[in-house]
């Protein structure tokens, strides 16, 4: 589990969710620039499902390697995304696939659940810190 940092392996998943998060936001805002651009294809970013793969769920206990030679973790790795480009133009003539009041929805609940893992990743710290603090003392 050293391999995760401090944070172990919820904060390692928590900074790849805010990365992820944050490309998401970055597609959408190129998606409502091009509202208007005749033939361009709306993008999104799909991770969820590789996301779920990738890591235990919460009742699950972590895996620990006490050696480089022990069979690898089958989770802990980040998860990249995938973009896809959104094929199915909305009915506009110019073949732009871009539906701004989608984009804006999307954008909007993408933002409510950035701002949730940052609360819990700045928590995770917070405890963190506490913890570090107590033993000072």
């Amino acid at each position: 589990m050293s391999n995760f940092g401090l944070l172990g392996s919820a904060g390692a998943f928590k900074a790849n969710l805010l990365d992820l998060r944050q490309r998401r936001q970055d597609v959408i805002a190129a998606n409502v620039a091009n509202a208007d651009t005749p033939g361009y294809k709306a993008k999104r970013v799909n991770f969820e499902e590789e996301m779920l793969r990738a890591y235990p769920p919460p009742d699950q206990l972590p895996m620990a390697r006490t050696s480089g030679k022990h069979i690898p973790i089958p989770f802990g790795e980040p998860v990249a995304g995938e973009v896809q480009a959104v094929e199915t133009p909305i009915p506009k003539g110019d073949k732009n696939s871009v539906d701004l009041e989608q984009e804006m929805a999307r954008q909007t609940a993408n933002q409510l659940l950035y701002n949730y893992a940052t609360q819990s990743l700045n928590g995770q710290i917070s405890k963190m810190r506490m913890m570090i603090d107590g033993q000072s003392r």
